[in-house]
Formats: C-alpha cells, sequence, structure tokens
C-alpha cells in the first residue's frame, strides 16, 4: 500500500511539475476484504513525518463517478419493487448534450470526453458516462437515489437534486469503501473494522 501511493505521487508529481504547479500532491489509500469490512491497509496520506491528517478518514471530497453504481441500484431497486422491465442493464438512455432545470437554475452538464447518443445502462455505468448516468437518475427520481444512498447509512445524505447522479456531494474514503460492501454482501452494508 505504501509503494503505490509513492509510485502513484510520483507520477501526479512529475505532471504537476510539467504543467508548472509547486504544490505537492496528497493521496490516500484504503484496502478492505468487504465481505468482512476488514481493513487490510490504510495509508493517510503522503508522509506521517510530514503530516499526520488521515485523508483516508478525515479528508472530505466529492465521490464523483464512485458515486453512479448508486444510481443504477436506485434504478434497479425501483423496477424491482414495480415489476418493470425497463429498468435493467440493457435499458437504454440519452448520453447526449443535455440542458436541465431544476428549482429553477440551469445546468449544462458534460461528459469527459465525447457522447455516445443513446446507450445501454450497462454500456453508460462502465464507460462512466455522465449525461446517460444522469438520464437514468432522472427517470427514477432524484430522490429515489438519494433515498437509497440514506439507507446506505454511510456519511450524510445529499439532497434529491440532478448533480447528485455524479456524486456532488463530500464523503471520506473510508465512508466511500464502507458503502461499497453492499454490492458484495447482499445489500447489506458491513461496518469497517481495524
Amino acid at each position: 500500500a505504501l509503494d503505490a501511493v509513492r509510485n502513484g505521487l510520483a507520477t501526479v508529481d512529475r505532471l504537476l511539475a510539467r504543467r508548472k504547479r509547486p504544490q505537492r500532491a496528497q493521496a490516500s489509500l484504503i484496502a478492505i476484504d468487504p465481505r468482512t469490512g476488514e481493513i487490510l491497509a490504510m495509508v493517510g496520506g503522503r508522509s506521517y513525518n510530514q503530516s499526520q491528517y488521515n485523508r483516508a478518514t478525515d479528508a472530505r471530497r466529492q465521490p464523483g463517478s464512485v458515486f453512479k453504481p448508486f444510481v443504477y441500484l436506485a434504478a434497479f431497486e425501483r423496477g424491482e419493487e414495480e415489476g418493470r422491465t425497463d429498468l435493467t442493464p440493457a435499458s437504454m438512455t440519452s448520453d447526449a448534450p443535455t440542458t436541465f432545470t431544476f428549482d429553477d437554475q440551469v445546468w449544462e452538464p458534460r461528459n469527459y470526453d465525447d457522447y455516445d447518443g443513446d446507450i445501454t445502462w450497462r454500456r453508460a455505468l462502465a464507460m462512466s458516462r455522465n449525461l446517460g448516468t444522469i438520464h437514468v437518475g432522472a427517470t427514477v427520481g432524484f430522490d429515489t437515489v438519494a433515498n437509497v444512498w440514506k439507507r446506505v447509512g454511510v456519511g450524510t445524505p445529499p439532497r434529491g437534486y440532478p448533480a447528485i447522479t455524479l456524486g456532488v456531494f463530500e464523503l471520506t474514503p473510508f465512508e466511500v469503501a464502507q458503502a461499497y460492501t453492499l454490492f458484495v454482501n447482499g445489500g447489506t452494508v458491513r461496518p469497517l473494522r481495524l
């Protein structure tokens, strides 16, 4: 774990130097056994001697695309509850530039690179397509996505608004790792433990 963080930070440092950014990056790593919640390794930052701040447990950042599987989980659960056959991995979503209006505010999200047009949910998630994921969230309701996260019981539950689908709220790496345990435990979140 220490070697992985050091090597990753060395790469990031080289990239930042090319961009003439003098500050040194930080990183954290948490490796767990998702079946038991056991923490196998945890690195809280670049150097404990320089900073004792544990970024794995204390640094709150936007989870971004790491949150997208929970959007699809909300949709699949809705499909199961309502007996709908149009909410499956093979369902189609639109991955094209779109403008959303919510609470009288206009939002024009973009993908990191290009757009795929009509795309299956499976591919939208695999390719981390922002617009496709937002449309899935809109299909089942942004409050539904927020309620799924609330049931996960990790971190502070965000409000149901369009940007929730892209992980625009804050979590720690520890909280993200704990939330992901539900995917291998039949929907049960395992508390992380040392």
